[in-house]
């Protein structure tokens, strides 16, 4: 039997696991996996537990929009960190390799 942790935040403070916004919508069920690019470092760092989900990042992962979900979420983290531009793919590829890990991870529906 596969044990899924559920993490859940104080009230009215959940935001969308994916771009950063509230409220959230959705949750998705998730396996634990360890985040890329940190498995060979000295602090490891994992997803535990679901996913929360705004509605605009639903309806992506929903509709099995990939690409869309991951310049979403890019586009909200530069609002947010300002990411040099040179530093934007880099940036970028790391958001698609967690959301790769994410639907690979994701628990199906019976």
């Amino acid at each position: 039997m596969t044990e899924i942790l559920t993490i859940a935040p104080f009230p009215g403070r959940e935001k969308c696991d994916f771009c950063s916004e509230r409220p959230t919508t959705q949750l998705y069920a998730c396996k634990n996996f360890l985040i890329p690019r940190t498995k060979t470092a000295l602090f490891q760092q994992e997803s535990v537990g679901a996913w929360a989900a705004c509605h605009a990042c639903a309806e992506l992962i929903d509709g099995r929009r990939w690409s869309e979900l991951t310049d979403r979420a890019l586009t909200n983290f530069i609002k947010q960190h300002g990411v040099p531009r040179y530093a934007q793919f880099d940036v970028r590829e790391q958001f698609r390799e967690i959301h790769q890990l994410f639907r690979e991870h994701l628990v199906k529906e019976s």
